[in-house]
């Protein structure tokens, strides 16, 4: 009977280990620097678009192993004017083209927290070009496959609900160090 009863328990045991779910990235695989390689707009019906940053935008997002973030976008294409290249000489700009400079680019700046169970990272914004960004929260899914990382937000725009979907490749390191 006790054998019977060694039996049934290791095949339990060996049947919740086996739906159990597989481990999640590890969380610092985050870590580091990613270049941006696309942006992209999915509506509910699954039509992919471009409408804020491009085709072809640039940017850098960084993680910091102290729980420090930050992220950058320059729109495709690019902005081109002030061409002066002082704070005091862009102040001086006509404001249509400091507001070009404005509308092709996008930053912010904070702490984040990973949620590996979730597979979200949880940006908490302290800085942003965007001055109502200030405080917000903000959540994104993350997957990382074959060097890429991939951030996916939901948002309420134009009318309806959007999927964001942020893709990055890690950054080379610099051969200068």
């Amino acid at each position: 009977m006790s054998r019977i009863r060694m039996l049934m328990t290791a095949a339990l045991i060996l049947i919740g280990s086996a739906s159990a779910e597989p481990p999640k990235t590890d969380t610092s695989d985050l870590i580091g620097a990613w270049q941006l390689v696309s942006v992209e707009t999915i509506s509910p019906r699954g039509e992919i678009t471009y409408p804020f940053y491009g085709r072809k935008p640039q940017g850098l997002l960084i993680y910091d192993p102290s729980g420090w973030m930050s992220i950058q976008i320059v729109s495709d294409p690019k902005p081109m004017v002030p061409k002066d290249d002082t704070r005091a000489g862009f102040i001086k700009s006509p404001t249509t083209e400091r507001a070009a400079a404005a509308d092709g680019y996008y930053a912010y700046l904070g702490t984040f927290t990973i949620d590996p169970q979730e597979s979200s990272v949880t940006h908490h914004i302290k800085e942003s070009l965007y001055p109502a960004e200030r405080g917000q929260i903000v959540v994104r899914h993350y997957t990382i496959a074959d060097g890429h990382l991939t951030l996916i937000a939901k948002f309420r725009e134009m009318g309806e609900e959007h999927q964001r979907r942020l893709t990055w490749e890690r950054a080379p390191r610099d051969s200068r160090s």
